[in-house]
């Protein structure tokens, strides 16, 4: 009866589940867990929406898409930010 109300727009995830991707975090998979658990929803949200069940297709169409309404990033600015945030690579 006296259920917490939750705003429509704010999200949880049960703590255990936060938990399961805290390696990844830690690893540095991730800078967070929001991130972590924004990337899997993006991945699920992306099969839904395409109607596949490989995740593979589903990076592909959203690609394509993407391209399509020309709303994607230069790849050289995309790596300039990644090597300025992680530094350069090791070879």
């Amino acid at each position: 009866m006296n259920k917490p109300v939750r705003h429509p727009d704010r999200h949880f995830i049960p703590p255990t589940l936060a938990e399961r991707f805290r390696p990844a975090v830690e690893d540095g998979q991730f800078e967070s867990v929001s991130e972590a658990v924004f990337v899997a929803a993006q991945a699920l949200a992306d099969r839904l929406e395409f109607g596949v069940t490989d995740d593979v297709e589903a990076v592909r169409r959203s690609i394509d898409r993407s391209i399509a309404e020309d709303d994607y990033q230069d790849a050289e600015a995309v790596f300039a930010r990644l090597r300025q945030r992680y530094g350069e690579g090791e070879d």
